[in-house]
């Protein structure tokens, strides 16, 4: 578990590559697109016709990806449980 601390403080301190901001794009994409559909299931009613869902979350996929790349380990930290979300099944 200290090996993995120790890599992972390596890491944040490390700067910023192209692979960095790849890697946050793809995880605030797919993690923000699920959250855009969670957001959906609790203010689906709101939110008007399927249209304006779609809207919604392909607005928050895009969101996601730009934070990606403005921010890539802090999106890559905070996005990934939400990224894994879909894949499970």
């Amino acid at each position: 578990m200290a090996s993995r601390l120790e890599s992972f403080k390596i890491w944040w301190h490390a700067p910023i590559r192209r692979r960095d901001r790849v890697l946050g794009a793809l995880v605030g994409g797919f993690g923000c697109f699920w959250l855009g559909v969670l957001a959906f299931v609790v203010y689906g009613s709101a939110l008007g016709s399927n249209a304006s869902v779609a809207a919604f979350v392909a607005a928050s996929a895009v969101f996601g990806v730009v934070l990606g790349i403005v921010f890539p380990k802090a999106v890559t930290v905070v996005c990934f449980p939400f990224a894994t979300f879909g894949g499970s099944s």
